[in-house]
């Protein structure tokens, strides 16, 4: 009897207190990752993937899509330059300069790479080799950093034990005198 008594006392201090205590909350937003993600069940995919994670400004995406052994090759101009930089580059590396360029973009603008004269293979059933022109223009607000640069690609995207596919390997090349991507990732990493 005590303990009944007891626990209405609870009832009407709670009542009377005026809280909230057995009111539904506010519902959660769903957990979901933001922007455009393709599965990267093909080569292609992965490509399409890396173009709308830099349209998106979107670092999380970017990262998803390189292999956990991912390698960066910069042009031969950026290796001379700089080669204690790009000795171990890796896929840590490679996340780290996409997010601080990301953060320097101006916050209504939009990155923007094209893709052209490209020529894509499968080396073998789990390699696939992309060789392509680009141009990325970045507007960002650094003045120590290129805001466009030109180049030669080479993309190798290898099918991953789980059966989906990653960038593995990126091969930079320059062409003619306009900053590479090598010179836009030196600029944002350093």
């Amino acid at each position: 009897m005590r303990e009944k008594l007891r626990y209405s006392w609870v009832l009407v201090l709670v009542g009377l207190l005026g809280c909230d205590l057995f009111a539904p909350r506010e519902p959660e937003a769903p957990v979901a990752e933001s922007g455009t993600f393709l599965q990267p069940d093909t080569p292609e995919r992965v490509v399409e993937n890396l173009q709308a994670a830099i349209a998106e400004r979107n670092a999380g995406n970017y990262g998803r899509s390189l292999a956990e052994d991912f390698a960066f090759v910069p042009t031969a101009s950026a290796q001379s330059r700089d080669p204690a930089l790009w000795a171990g580059w890796n896929r840590a590396r490679e996340e780290q300069y996409f997010t601080a360029m990301v953060a320097a973009v101006t916050p209504s603008a939009t990155p923007q790479l094209q893709l052209s004269n490209q020529t894509a293979s499968f080396e073998s059933e789990s390699r696939y080799v992309l060789e392509a022109t680009y141009r990325l223009a970045v507007p960002h607000t650094r003045p120590d950093a290129p805001t466009i640069v030109e180049g030669r690609l080479v993309w190798e995207i290898v099918q991953q034990p789980s059966g989906l596919w990653a960038l593995s390997r990126w091969t930079d090349r320059q062409q003619g005198e306009t900053p590479s991507w090598s010179d836009l990732k030196r600029a944002f990493v350093n």
